[in-house]
């Protein structure tokens, strides 16, 4: 199974055993829609735990009660450990989120269909660029949301629907 990680536990929060979890998940309201998550207890030993309660504090932070963590000595031994989510999971949540490790991965066009691999990725303000090799020229590509219909990371594919023109610009 493949592991995203999301986060570290930065420290603990009152006498019951929650945990304060720094995320980069960017998002107040994702955590309803998180069961669980998996903590690196030791290297490359990823163990689940379940989500009993959890309170946003920011956009970066969130408070969260684990099952079987009840104390505070409990909370305090998870504290500095990495917060990971299944690879498939975080897909779902952030099915548009880019990252250098997305070199490589294919671009598949709704349109034209597979117009190459990404070689390269520039984040500039508002977007990302992706360079790719198409019909023997380079091709500049905006990573978007009015571009990006859907991102598989299982497969390393990046779905868009590129403007019209956009390609012809190169050829």
């Amino acid at each position: 199974m493949a592991y995203r990680r999301i986060g570290k536990i930065t420290g603990t929060h009152g006498l019951e055993g929650r945990v304060v979890l720094r995320h980069e998940l960017d998002a107040k309201h994702i955590w309803n829609k998180i069961p669980h998550l998996f903590i690196e207890l030791q290297r490359e030993s990823y163990i689940p735990y379940f989500i009993e309660e959890q309170k946003a504090v920011s956009n970066e932070e969130v408070l969260l009660l684990l099952d079987e963590t009840n104390t505070v000595e409990q909370a305090r031994a998870l504290s500095g450990k990495s917060v990971y989510l299944e690879e498939e999971v975080y897909s779902r949540l952030k099915p548009k989120a880019i990252s250098a490790g997305m070199i490589g991965f294919r671009i598949v066009d709704k349109a034209l269909g597979l117009l190459g691999t990404v070689d390269d990725l520039y984040e500039t303000p508002g977007q990302v660029l992706a360079t790719i090799r198409y019909q023997g020229k380079e091709v500049i590509i905006p990573l978007v949301d009015a571009t990006i219909t859907g991102i598989d990371a299982a497969t390393r594919t990046i779905h868009v629907q590129l403007p019209e023109g956009l390609l012809d610009v190169y050829l």
